[in-house]
């Protein structure tokens, strides 16, 4: 399912890139003679509903992912998710009868649900904590093993107090995702006056999009590549990432910060 955003009526860089993508997806489907065989990256996540800003958000980190790799052969999929657990699974089921999709990056409640998980058979990297654990042996759960099989939900959380407006300096939250910088920030916005500052989850979200290019250009498993990037170094063993770090945070004057110590 493609996704369908508002129509400004000045064209926004969220619509650009949208057309983009449609307009590479058009091109492969009607046969043009491209130089190399297409790739796809899946972004499996919320474009509608109250949680859309997270799917739009992961998709502004992968396309800077891809922007800064230099490959010409691989093209993002973004599909929303429905909204619910039955649709995630449709829609994953979907993703898998493309062959060309090689890897897909689930984000939020529905997409990460196990029942999601089970329905797929390809590569695929959860993020965040919604309440889940790893289910399916082609999960890479973005996490350590114990916060998955505690079914961790503070992500959820965190999306939950931002759409009602921040919550209390009270509640602490943890998350494996570590908040942008200034260098950050400005890449992943480019120029554009209308893309949203970068989510909680958006440097992991760009680092496993990164790990995904690399697994394309190497020709490599997914769960063999090994990656330095903005949240440390990312690898994954039995399903896990391997000595992820863990971000405390809280909200304050609405907007949500790094713990003070």
């Amino acid at each position: 399912m493609a996704v369908e955003g508002e129509r400004p009526r000045r064209p926004s860089p969220a619509m650009r890139l949208g057309a983009w993508i449609l307009l590479t997806i058009a091109m492969t489907a009607c046969g043009a003679l491209q130089p190399l065989e297409i790739r796809k990256i899946a972004l499996l996540a919320p474009f509608e509903g109250q949680y859309r800003a997270l799917g739009y958000n992961a998709l502004y980190a992968m396309g800077l992912a891809l922007s800064e790799a230099d490959l010409d052969n691989v093209q993002l999929l973004p599909v929303d998710d429905g909204g619910d657990v039955s649709s995630a699974s449709s829609r994953i089921r979907a993703l898998n009868l493309d062959s060309a999709v090689v890897a897909i990056i689930a984000l939020g409640e529905a997409a990460t649900h196990p029942a999601t998980q089970q329905a797929n058979d390809k590569a695929l990297i959860l993020i965040g904590n919604w309440g889940h654990e790893r289910a399916d042996e082609d999960s890479l759960y973005a996490t350590d093993r114990g916060r998955a099989e505690s079914s961790a939900r503070d992500d959820l959380l965190i999306a939950r107090q931002m759409i009602r407006g921040g919550g209390s300096p009270q509640d602490i939250f943890r998350s494996n995702g570590a908040l942008a910088d200034a260098r950050f920030s400005a890449r992943y916005a480019d120029g554009g006056q209308e893309i949203p500052r970068p989510n909680w989850l958006a440097t992991l979200t760009y680092d496993l999009a990164r790990l995904a290019l690399a697994s394309i250009a190497d020709g490599s498993e997914l769960s063999d590549i090994a990656l330095d990037g903005l949240n440390g170094k990312i690898s994954f063993a039995d399903g896990y990432w391997q000595e992820a770090p863990i971000h405390r945070y809280q909200f304050l004057g609405g907007e949500l910060a790094p713990l003070s110590a």
